[in-house]
C-alpha cells in the first residue's frame, strides 16, 4: 500500500534531479516493507532508477556541514563519521534535507532483526554459531566508536542525550542494511571527491575535498542512496550498476511482469553475511557457507609461509586467525566420481594443507602455485595428499557439527529474529553434515577389497585394510606373501588376521608388513613416497636421524624379526637391511603418514572401526 511519506519520497526524488521509472510504484507492506513494485510490464534492460550523488547520505557530508563540525577533522573511523551524522540528521529530522528519506525508514523503535538487537533467548539460536562470534566481536568495537563519537560531542558542547546507544544501534543498522561502497562516489583520475552540503532551506552547496592524504581505510565507507536503496534482495535477480559522473542508477536485466515485486541483488551473500548486515536469511541459499578456522601451525612452517603467504600474518608478523579463515560450501558426491568433491574445496586451504601436511613429514618446504591442479592431477605428487586433505576437513568440521547439534534450542522460533536465526543454523548443520558427508564417501570410494593392481596400466589410489596389503603383496611375489605370514605366525602362533588384531599385533604388523611390500614390490617414482629413501638413491636408513620415540617403537618390531629370521631363512625375514633404523624409516614412517582408523561398512549395523592405509599407484 502507498503512503503519503512515500509520495512526498518519489517526489523529492525527481525535484532533486533523479528518476524511478513510472512503470514502478513505492510500495509498502507488513511482510516486504517499503519495496518496489512494477504497476506495467517492464521490458529486460529497464533503467528502474538513477539517484544523483547530491542525494546521497554518508561521513562525507560530515566532512564538509557547518552546522555539525565537530568530526570536521574526523577522530572517529569513517564508518563511525556515518553513524553519528545520521542520528544527527534523525534527531533534527524536522530541519534536515533528508526528511522525506528519514521519515520512510524503518525507526529505531521497528523490530529489527540483526544480531545486534537479539535479547538472550534470540541469541540461544546462534549459539556455537560463526556468527555469533563475529557479532560479538562487532558489538564491542561498536561500544568502543560510540564512547568515542560520545566523548567527542561532548568536547565539543553538544547536547549528547538524544544520541543514545538505541539510536546508535539503529544507525548501524540502516548502514549495514541499506548501504552501497563509496566506489560509487569515488572520482575518476582526480584526488578531490565531491561533497555536498545543506542549508536549513534546502539550499545545496557543493564543496571539493583532497582526499589524496586519505589512507585506504578511509576512503572505504558506507554511503546510503535513497530510493536505490529500497528494493529487496533477490538471489537469482540480475541487474547492473551504473557509476556515472554524478549519479547512480540501476538497470534489471530481466522483464518484471505487472503487479510482480521488483527486486535488487546484493551479490552472492551468504546467510551468515545477510543476517549480520540485513536481518534475513533465505532457505536453500545456494551461495551459503561456513567458516573453517585452522589452528596456527608450527612456527618453522610459519617461517617459510611469511615468505610466500604474508596475508596469513599481522602486520607485526604472527598470525592471524582470522585470515586463515575458508568458506566451505555444501559439497555433493557424485558415484562414481566421488574425487571429484576436491574440486569444490578453496584453493587457499588446499594449498595451506599441502604445506602442513609436507612440513609433517619432515619434507621440505616446496611453493605450490596451482593446489587444486597439483591435487587434481594424475602423478603421484599431488595424489598422496588427497585422502589426508580430506580427512583433515572432516576432523576440523566434525566438532562444530557436534557442538551445533547439542546446542538447537528443542522449542520453535518465537519471533521473525529466532525464525531466521534457525534457518541460518539449520543451513549450517545441512553444509557441514554435506561436507563430513562428501568427503566420507571419497574415503569409501578408494576402500578396494579385492586384490587391486599395485603397478601398471589399471593402478589407482587405493585404501586397503592389512589384509588387502597382505593380498597386493601375493600379486608381485607369492612366496614373500606366504614368508610374511609364516615369520608371525612363528611369534604369535597364529596366522588367522581377525586373531592377530584383537591380540593386539595389527601394528607391528602392518610396520613390518609395509617394509616386505616398499622392498620387495617395484613402484613408480611418483607413487613412492617423497620422504622414503628410493631405492635408485643408493643411501641407507642408517643414515637418517630418527626421535627416541621411533627407535624404541622400531625395537620392538625387531624382536618379531629376529624370531621369524630363524624360522624362515632365506627369505626376506633374514635381509641383511633389517635394523630398527630400517624399520623406522621405512614401515614406521609409512605407517605413520598413510595408515589412520576408518570406520567400514560390515554385516553388523554401524560397521567397524579399521586400521587402514592409503597407497597411491600411479598409472602407466
Amino acid at each position: 500500500m502507498a503512503t503519503p511519506q512515500l509520495a512526498t519520497l518519489r517526489q523529492w526524488l525527481e525535484d532533486n534531479g533523479g528518476q524511478l521509472h513510472a512503470g514502478i510504484a513505492l510500495d509498502s507492506s507488513q511482510q516486504a516493507g517499503v519495496h518496489l513494485r512494477a504497476i506495467l510490464d517492464l521490458a529486460p534492460e529497464t533503467r528502474i532508477c538513477t539517484v544523483p550523488n547530491a542525494l546521497a547520505l554518508s561521513s562525507l557530508n560530515a566532512l564538509v556541514d557547518d552546522d555539525f563540525t565537530v568530526f570536521r577533522h574526523r577522530g572517529l573511523p569513517v564508518e563511525g563519521i556515518g553513524y553519528f551524522y545520521l542520528m544527527y540528521q534523525y534527531i533534527r529530522k524536522e530541519q534536515s534535507f533528508w526528511k522525506p528519506y528519514l521519515d520512510t525508514l524503518p525507526g529505531p523503535d521497528v523490530d529489527h532483526g540483526t544480531p545486534v538487537w537479539f535479547d538472550e533467548p534470540d541469541t540461544q539460536w546462534l549459539a556455537e554459531t560463526d556468527v555469533l562470534h563475529t557479532s560479538h566481536v562487532r558489538l564491542e568495537n561498536y561500544q568502543n566508536i560510540y564512547n568515542q563519537g560520545i566523548a567527542a560531542l561532548q568536547g565539543a558542547n553538544i547536547d549528547t542525550e538524544p544520541y543514545t546507544w538505541h539510536l546508535f544501534k539503529w544507525a548501524i543498522t540502516m548502514y549495514s542494511s541499506r548501504s552501497f561502497s563509496s566506489q560509487a562516489l569515488r572520482p575518476q583520475d582526480s584526488k578531490y571527491w565531491t561533497a555536498y552540503k545543506y542549508d536549513n532551506h534546502g539550499r545545496r552547496q557543493t564543496a571539493l575535498l583532497d582526499m589524496s592524504n586519505a589512507s585506504a581505510e578511509e576512503l572505504d565507507f558506507p554511503v546510503l542512496f535513497p530510493v536505490a536503496d529500497i528494493p529487496n534482495h533477490g538471489y537469482d535477480t540480475k541487474v547492473q550498476w551504473t557509476f556515472d559522473s554524478g549519479r547512480f542508477s540501476i538497470d534489471v536485466k530481466d522483464g518484471i511482469s505487472f503487479g510482480s515485486e521488483v527486486f535488487n541483488n546484493y551479490g552472492p551473500k551468504s546467510n551468515d553475511e545477510l543476517l549480520l548486515g540485513y536481518g534475513f536469511c533465505v532457505q536453500d541459499n545456494p551461495f551459503d557457507k561456513v567458516l573453517l578456522r585452522l589452528r596456527p601451525p608450527p612456527e618453522d612452517l610459519q617461517r617459510d609461509l611469511r615468505n610466500v603467504q604474508a596475508g596469513y600474518f599481522t602486520s607485526d608478523g604472527e598470525w592471524n586467525s582470522e585470515k586463515a579463515t575458508f568458506a566451505l560450501q555444501k559439497l555433493e558426491s557424485k558415484p562414481g566420481a566421488e574425487h571429484e568433491v576436491l574440486n569444490r574445496l578453496p584453493d587457499p586451504l588446499l594449498e595451506l594443507m599441502i604445506y602442513m601436511l609436507r612440513q609433517e613429514r619432515g619434507l621440505p618446504f616446496k611453493f605450490v602455485e596451482n593446489p587444486l591442479d597439483f591435487i587434481m592431477g594424475s602423478n603421484g605428487a599431488g595424489l598422496q595428499y588427497r585422502p589426508h586433505i580430506a580427512r583433515l576437513i572432516v576432523e576440523s568440521t566434525l566438532p562444530k557439527l557436534t557442538r551445533l547439534n547439542s546446542t538447537t534450542p528443542t522449542e520453535p522460533p518465537q519471533n521473525l529474529k529466532q525464525h531466521y536465526a534457525q534457518i541460518y543454523r539449520g543451513s549450517q548443520l545441512s553444509i557441514l553434515q554435506s561436507v563430513t558427508g562428501a568427503l566420507r564417501d571419497y574415503l569409501r570410494s578408494l576402500v578396494k577389497w579385492d586384490k587391486p593392481p599395485i603397478a601398471g596400466p589399471n593402478a589407482t589410489p587405493m585404501i586397503v585394510t592389512m589384509e588387502g596389503l597382505s593380498a597386493l603383496l601375493a600379486t608381485r611375489n607369492q612366496q614373500h606373501s606366504i614368508d610374511f605370514i609364516a615369520g608371525i605366525e612363528a611369534n604369535a602362533g597364529s596366522r588367522d588376521l581377525d586373531i592377530l588384531r584383537d591380540a593386539g599385533w595389527e601394528d607391528d604388523m602392518f610396520v613390518l608388513l609395509l617394509c616386505f611390500v616398499y622392498s620387495c614390490c617395484e613402484f613408480d617414482a611418483d607413487s613412492y613416497p617423497e620422504y622414503l629413501l628410493h631405492p635408485s638413491e643408493g643411501r641407507s636408513y642408517e643414515e637418517l636421524e630418527y626421535t627416541q620415540d621411533e627407535l624404541e617403537q622400531a625395537a620392538s618390531a625387531m624382536e618379531i624379526v629376529s624370531t621369524a629370521r630363524e624360522a624362515c631363512p632365506g627369505s626376506f625375514w633374514a635381509d641383511r637391511r633389517w635394523s630398527a633404523k630400517f624399520v623406522a624409516g621405512l614401515g614406521g614412517r609409512v605407517f605413520r603418514y598413510e595408515c589412520f582408523t576408518m570406520m567400514l561398512p560390515t554385516s553388523s549395523e554401524g560397521g567397524d572401526a579399521r586400521l587402514v592405509i592409503y597407497l597411491y599407484p600411479k598409472a602407466a
